[in-house]
């Protein structure tokens, strides 16, 4: 932690404190909007995985009401011809003609055809449906297995988030009461800094070396960094804000230097 570096290397000025805290507060409130912003595409992803089964259901149901639409078509039809076959065979009983017979006998034969042919139609789709009808039974269970674990996917993704925002709105909370003993000066100059040099606006100086742009300080300077309680630094090259640390290791949780 920050608190426990400063106490690590002595005495630090009150405002240089607070900034190299606040930066790695702003640097895990980039985080939480990073992982906030990230969301709404893994949970419209989540919505996409579960379009197709939709979409598969969709077909098959069209599928099955299609052939439903043809067998009752059919099946109409072939009540019209019957009736239209019975109609023209009780006119034979009426016709004089030889010819007149011939050609309702001809009527008569053309209705049975295609009574015929549309009951091969019908015994067609009847054999059909039942497969149709499975395969719109499986697609539709693997929706339903599809839609709650997408649910449940969707849920863990809006618990993250509501996570997020909370860290956030309390690490905001922590930002406003460090920026707060802060000078209008430093604070404009850390967040210009901020925004210029990639979130590391604060970073240690290690034998004699910015850790933020790898320039070296001159000896003299170097120690005026080190031993100065009273003054805030800056770095001679890139300008960010200083504070001097041992030469073993460096904060790892602040962002990945520039070469600036």
């Amino acid at each position: 932690m920050i608190t426990r570096r400063c106490e690590e290397y002595g005495a630090v000025h009150p405002e240089l404190a607070a900034l190299m805290e606040l930066q790695a507060i702003d640097v895990k409130m980039d985080q939480c909007r990073a992982a906030i912003s990230k969301i709404p595409a893994s949970v419209e992803k989540e919505k996409r995985y579960l379009t197709g089964f939709e979409s598969s259901v969709e077909e098959l149901e069209v599928e099955v009401e299609a052939a439903g639409k043809k067998l009752r078509e059919a099946e109409g039809e072939i009540q019209s011809f019957d009736q239209k076959l019975r109609d023209t065979r009780g006119k034979q009983t009426l016709v004089k003609t030889n010819e007149e017979y011939r050609a309702l006998g001809a009527e008569i034969e053309g209705y049975q055809n295609r009574i015929s042919a549309l009951e091969d139609t019908v015994l067609e789709i009847m054999e059909s449906m039942p497969g149709h009808e499975e395969k719109l039974a499986e697609a539709r269970g693997e929706l339903e297995t599809a839609r709650g674990k997408v649910q449940g996917e969707v849920k863990k993704y809006e618990s993250r988030q509501a996570d997020f925002e909370r860290e956030l709105s309390e690490l905001l909370e922590k930002s406003k009461t460090l920026a707060g003993g802060v000078s209008g000066e430093w604070m404009e100059r850390y967040r210009g800094l901020r925004k210029s040099r990639k979130g590391l606006a604060v970073c240690a100086v290690v034998n004699r070396t910015c850790q933020g742009c790898r320039m070296a300080e001159t000896i003299k300077r170097f120690l005026e960094i080190r031993d100065s309680q009273d003054r805030i630094y800056t770095c001679s090259n890139c300008k960010r804000i200083l504070y001097y640390q041992e030469g073993e290791s460096v904060e790892l949780s602040l962002p990945a230097v520039d070469p600036e």
